[in-house]
């Protein structure tokens, strides 16, 4: 029965700091979409696409680093009038760092992630998926729309460890895309 006490008694404790622990620090969801551009060897294959986005963030109240994590899918058209796809899946940590100026809040962010690529050809077989380990960096914009909510806009650089291969060489090489993401942060 004593143990039992000290159960509930620590479950209590926790639940009560967790509260006051988010009392102080800033807990944000978004959605997102907009272009994604495969650059260097990426794009020897695939073209501009689309990209969509849901994001988590934590900002402890008294710092301007915060984490955020994010999962993405992208897709694009093949080049070379091959009818199909590629697909890139992935998720990646972040640290961001921000600019408290107002209305209008500017930040950096930067970590690493997870990647899942696969290429369809239409009428064909389509490629096993590969997952691939990279990083990312690039900034982003917040701008207010009343108490708990914001439209951002941000632009990522990623590059993906061993994602694209040499198409003289054949040897895997680092594959890189920006996605450009437009969307909508609310506070809980």
């Amino acid at each position: 029965m004593k143990n039992l006490v000290r159960v509930v008694a620590m479950g209590f404790a926790v639940a009560a700091s967790a509260s006051v622990a988010q009392a102080q620090t800033g807990v944000s969801l978004g959605l997102g979409g907009g272009a994604a551009v495969p650059t260097g060897s990426m794009a020897d294959g695939a073209k501009t696409g689309w990209s969509s986005e849901v994001v988590a963030r934590v900002k402890p109240a008294a710092s301007p680093v915060g984490l955020q994590l994010d999962g993405f899918y992208n897709r694009f058209a093949l080049e070379g009038g091959i009818d199909g796809n590629a697909r890139m899946l992935g998720g990646t940590a972040n640290a961001v760092l921000a600019f408290p100026m107002g209305v209008a809040r500017p930040y950096l962010i930067g970590g690493v992630g997870v990647y899942n690529g696969k290429t369809t050809i239409t009428g064909g077989p389509a490629t096993d998926s590969q997952t691939k380990f990279g990083a990312n960096g690039g900034l982003g914009l917040d701008v207010g729309i009343g108490k708990s909510a914001s439209l951002f806009a941000e632009g990522r650089f990623h590059a993906i460890f061993k994602g694209a291969v040499d198409q003289t060489t054949l040897q895997d090489e680092t594959a890189y895309m920006v996605p450009v993401t437009l969307g909508l942060r609310w506070s809980l």
